[in-house]
C-alpha cells in the first residue's frame, strides 16, 4: 500500500488516496493491478480500466460466476400465479406477516411487495445475464419484463409471452419502468454516475432502483483484504461504500430509502480459500458437503454481522430523491 495523488470517479475528491495491489484469482491469472480507495467517500476503485477488459470475462469466469444455476424456461402455472398475487399484496398489507411468508415464499416475492410492485409492473433488469431471475419472475406471474445486458447473446425466441431479453446497454433503453434492478452489475460499470443517471431518466416518479453490489467498507474486506473474494480484480472496477453510493445517487437524482444487508456466505467461504492458498485456493477444490458444513458453522457469525450492518454486500433502494 502507498499514496499518491488521484481523483475519485465518484464524488471527486483530488488527494493521496491510499494505494493498493489486487490480484485476479477467479480465471487463476493471479495478475496484479492497482487500487486506491477514496480517503472522502471511501469508494475503491481501479487506477486505470484495462483497454482490453472483455478478455477477463472469457469463459471460465462466467461458468463459475456468472451464470450458476439452471434457467426455468417453463410456463406460469395458474396455481404459482395466484400464490404470487397473494403474497405482494400480503407483504404490501401486513408487513408482520413478512416472517411467516418468508419461511414458504422467496424473499424476493415480499421486497417486492414492500414496494408496492404488483405483477402488472414494468420491471427492468439491467445487466440480466442470461435472464435467471427474470425467469423466476416470470414463473410467479410477472408479466412486463425487460433485460437488457452486453454481453447476452439470445440464440433464439424466448417462450415467454411478457419477458424480453436484449443485447444491448443503457443508451439502448425507451420507456419507464417501476423497477430497475441492478444485481451486481454496478461494480463492473466503467461509469457508474453516467449509468445510474440514465436509469433515473427511465424510473417512474413511485418507482425504485435496486442496486445489489459488494461493500468496501465491511468487516470481510477489512478481514480479508487482498484476498477478499469480492474484490475480484479487474472485473469489479468500482467497490462502493455505504457514503460513497449515497453521493452516487445524489449526483443522480436519487436518494437510499433502504439498505438490506448480506454477508454471503459463499464469498465468505472463497475469501477464506484465497487468504489460505492464494495462488491455488479455488471454491471448486471443496466438494459440496464439505462447503455446506462449513456453511452451517458460519451462520450464526454471519448472521450478527448482517445485523450490525457491517456486512460485504448490501442491496440498496433508490427512490427519486
Amino acid at each position: 500500500m502507498s499514496s499518491s495523488k488521484l481523483s475519485c470517479r465518484i464524488c471527486g475528491c483530488e488527494a493521496d488516496h491510499h494505494r493498493y495491489i489486487a490480484k485476479e484469482t477467479i480465471m487463476g491469472s493471479f495478475e496484479r493491478f492497482f487500487y486506491f480507495k477514496c480517503l472522502d467517500c471511501g469508494c475503491l476503485q481501479i487506477e486505470s480500466i484495462p483497454k482490453d477488459l472483455g478478455r477477463y470475462y472469457a469463459f471460465p469466469y462466467h461458468a463459475q460466476i456468472l451464470e450458476l444455476g439452471r434457467l426455468e424456461r417453463k410456463g406460469t402455472i395458474p396455481l404459482k400465479q395466484g400464490l404470487g398475487k397473494l403474497v405482494l399484496l400480503s407483504a404490501r398489507r401486513a408487513k408482520r406477516a413478512r416472517v411467516f411468508l418468508e419461511k414458504l415464499f422467496p424473499g424476493f416475492l415480499c421486497d417486492l411487495g414492500e414496494l408496492g410492485i404488483d405483477q402488472e409492473s414494468r420491471i427492468l433488469d439491467y445487466g440480466c445475464g442470461r435472464g435467471s431471475f427474470l425467469f423466476r419472475l416470470h414463473g410467479w406471474g410477472f408479466k412486463n419484463l425487460l433485460g437488457l445486458d452486453p454481453y447476452v447473446e439470445v440464440q433464439q425466441q424466448l417462450p415467454a409471452k411478457g419477458l424480453v431479453i436484449k443485447k444491448g446497454d443503457y443508451t439502448q433503453l425507451t420507456g419507464i419502468f417501476d423497477l430497475i434492478i441492478l444485481n451486481h452489475v454496478i461494480e463492473h460499470l466503467e461509469n457508474p454516475l453516467l449509468v445510474l443517471k440514465a436509469m433515473r431518466e427511465h424510473l417512474s416518479e413511485a418507482g425504485t432502483i435496486i442496486v445489489s453490489t459488494p461493500l468496501a467498507d465491511s468487516y470481510g474486506w477489512r478481514k480479508f483484504g487482498n484476498c477478499w473474494a469480492m474484490w475480484d480484480p479487474p472485473r469489479h472496477l468500482h467497490l462502493f461504500t455505504v457514503k460513497s453510493m449515497a453521493v452516487a445517487a445524489q449526483k443522480s437524482g436519487l436518494k437510499i430509502a433502504k439498505i438490506q444487508y448480506d454477508s454471503g456466505q459463499n464469498n465468505w467461504t472463497t475469501s477464506q480459500l484465497f487468504s489460505l492458498s492464494p495462488e491455488s485456493g479455488r471454491i471448486s477444490t471443496l466438494s459440496q458437503e464439505e462447503l455446506s458444513r462449513h456453511q452451517k458453522k458460519l451462520k450464526k457469525y454471519l448472521k450478527m454481522i448482517d445485523a450490525l450492518g457491517d456486512s460485504e454486500m448490501a442491496s440498496f433502494w433508490l427512490k427519486i430523491g
